[in-house]
């Protein structure tokens, strides 16, 4: 009998706390990275532990010569985000830091977008992708999807509490 090396897909359904803990501490990690803030302060400002950010983001975090905890620039963590799709919004998993914060920067353009209908706010993120998704920059296929109530922009990350 000849055994596979190849690793096991298996899907893991987490709790809504655990779900909730980890979204909190990926935003203490992307706050320390943009507002250049401590473990400390960022966790205290996204509502959790530093604990709870080494636990479940350990490797996003790397220590300097003076025992101080600093984020990483980009990490490989995959985050379940919610994007808009022709038919309404579609959940997407974005690898890595760098793909979230362009997930993010969209959905900010996309809100400003549909406040003024200015063609501008959506030409950086034409024919760029997320998790392998094309996001719609088409000023036509969103006002359709505006008027038919499908584009929803209030949350980026999904309530989907899979992990890989």
């Amino acid at each position: 009998m000849k055994h596979s090396n190849t690793r096991s897909t298996r899907k893991k359904l987490i709790s809504d706390r655990e779900f909730e803990t980890r979204k909190r501490a990926l935003h203490a990690v992307a706050r320390m990275r943009q507002d250049n803030l401590s473990l400390a302060a960022a966790s205290r400002e996204e509502g959790t532990t530093p604990a709870s950010v080494k636990r479940y983001l350990r490797s996003a975090l790397r220590r300097t010569n003076r025992g101080k905890w600093v984020a990483t620039k980009n990490d490989r963590f995959v985050r379940t985000l919610r994007l808009p799709d022709v038919h309404g919004p579609i959940t997407v998993k974005a690898k890595g830091y760098a793909e979230a914060r362009l997930a993010s920067a969209y959905l900010a353009s996309l809100t400003r977008w549909a406040r003024t209908e200015k063609a501008y706010e959506l030409a950086p993120f034409h024919g760029k992708k997320v998790g392998g998704f094309e996001l719609i920059t088409s000023a036509r296929t969103l006002r359709a999807l505006l008027d038919a109530g499908l584009l929803q922009l209030d949350s980026l990350y999904a309530s989907l509490k899979e992990t890989l």
